[in-house]
């Protein structure tokens, strides 16, 4: 299953073509922000909606009452790179998956956060659409931001997830397009295909293992015996 957690849909209404388009260029499901109240919708033609929340503010306080408002019900939750104090608690946080870049402002992913990340399974997530709707010294600029951010989450060991960022159903792009995207941002081909075609389903599995009733921590859980065990 491969799926595009960013997509950025302004309404449900709108979800029919974006399905649609994901569905014909290869995607079983895409992730939307701030549109389900349920973890996940299916749709009729062979496509999983998926709910994402970004959590948005520059405090650790307004950060953690996020958190602790979606988690359960989210399987997908990114925290945007910011402030050095509210990052890092954000990745050590462990309720956190991704980490998401704005190559538009001028936080960078540092050394330490990526470590961190690292250790907490959190991966740092690359949008492509600030590189197809810019151009010139801007895309340059992006670009830039992008390559500098990937080597250090290569570094730190950190996982890495390539999404579309999408805003309109044309902004989507395949997966094969995508990895591709990826190896352009100076990845490898290893690390590009995992970042489209295996980390991102892999996040979603396992936040939903997390949200069952039997998920206790990681590593354990209730196992319930039947009748005849």
């Amino acid at each position: 299953m491969t799926v595009d957690v960013g997509v950025c849909i302004p309404d449900m209404e709108r979800i029919g073509s974006f399905a649609t388009l994901a569905h014909q260029i290869g995607f079983k499901g895409i992730a939307v922000t701030g549109l389900m109240n349920q973890p996940f919708s299916y749709l009729t033609d062979g496509i999983t909606v998926y709910r994402r929340e970004n959590l948005t503010g520059k405090g650790i306080s307004s950060l953690r009452n996020q958190i602790e408002r979606v988690r359960r019900n989210t399987p997908i939750v990114a925290v945007q790179v910011g402030s050095i104090d509210a990052t890092n608690w954000a990745v050590e946080n462990r309720r956190v998956d991704l980490l998401t870049l704005d190559p538009a402002k001028d936080h960078k992913l540092r050394e330490t956060t990526a470590c961190l990340a690292s250790t907490s399974s959190i991966a740092l997530e690359i949008q492509i659409a600030p590189l197809l709707n810019t151009s010139g010294l801007h895309r340059s600029r992006i670009l830039k931001a992008y390559r500098e951010a990937l080597v250090t989450a290569v570094d730190a060991e950190m996982g890495i997830v390539l999404s579309s960022g999408a805003t309109h159903p044309m902004g989507l792009r395949s997966p094969l397009a995508m990895m591709h995207i990826g190896m352009l941002l100076g990845i490898d081909r290893t690390l590009a295909e995992r970042a489209v075609y295996e980390l991102p389903t892999y996040i979603i599995e396992r936040s939903l293992k997390r949200s069952s009733p039997e998920f206790v921590s990681p590593g354990v859980e209730i196992i319930r015996r039947g009748e005849n065990p």
